[in-house]
């Protein structure tokens, strides 16, 4: 049987530390290799993380997909993690989404169009609701690991959930009310919050299992992972 690699290109070092130590040996137990990519940003300069035009993204992707379309040995998916938060306006569907009430209709529609326009078989498309941080406040206990002076900030953004049902994808996506803003205003007058390190030492903590249980829209793109395997002849 051929080995079944999924390459995740990440919007930053946020999701490419999530994607390499909290998704990657998840994934193992399905048989699943996880391979990774930030988005290049400055070709000439080889810089990469940061979302900078859906056609940057796109051409990133596409070549990488097409880098791998001869393999015998080996069967490559692709998929992606992009936050909704700040997403550029020449994303496919980007304005009939952002005319939707609810945010699970708006991530939805712009996954189908993206999707569409990779035209792929081998793609899964997943943008973040509404952020990545979205999922670290599905864990802000363990922040207080390192942080035990921050046991007030903390009890204040854990005050935020029931504001939005319990659900952290809910929570909003303005430059001030977005779940990164939230916790780096909590953070500022005592900490710097490192968000790479800290968003993958909480997800760890609370687990791919966890992390489906608070995050719908997350679980959806996990299980749909979890059977890639499935799908190989």
């Amino acid at each position: 049987m051929s080995q079944v690699i999924l390459n995740v290109l990440c919007e930053g070092q946020t999701e490419d530390r999530f994607a390499q130590n909290v998704l990657k040996p998840y994934l193992k137990n399905f048989g699943i290799v996880v391979k990774t990519q930030l988005l290049l940003t400055n070709k000439k300069k080889n810089v990469r993380g940061g979302m900078i035009s859906y056609e940057r993204a796109k051409s990133d992707l596409s070549l990488w997909i097409k880098q791998h379309s001869t393999k015998t040995y080996e069967i490559h998916y692709f998929t992606t993690m992009f936050d909704l938060y700040a997403l550029p306006d020449d994303f496919p569907g980007y304005e009939v989404a952002n005319s939707k009430t609810d945010c699970y209709d708006t991530v939805q529609l712009l996954e189908e169009e993206f999707g569409k326009d990779i035209n792929s078989d081998r793609f899964i498309p997943y943008i973040q609701l509404h952020e990545f941080e979205a999922l670290v406040f599905c864990g802000l206990e363990h922040l207080l690991v390192d942080y035990a002076d921050m046991t007030r900030e903390v009890e204040s953004l854990k005050g935020i959930l029931p504001q939005y049902d319990q659900n952290p994808e809910k929570i909003n996506n303005s430059a001030v009310t977005a779940p990164s803003k939230r916790i780096i205003k909590a953070f500022e007058s005592k900490h710097h919050y490192d968000k790479p390190k800290l968003g993958e030492y909480v997800t760890s903590k609370v687990g791919i299992i966890g992390l489906k249980e608070k995050c719908l829209h997350f679980k959806e793109w996990i299980e749909k992972l979890e059977q890639i395997t499935n799908s190989v002849e």
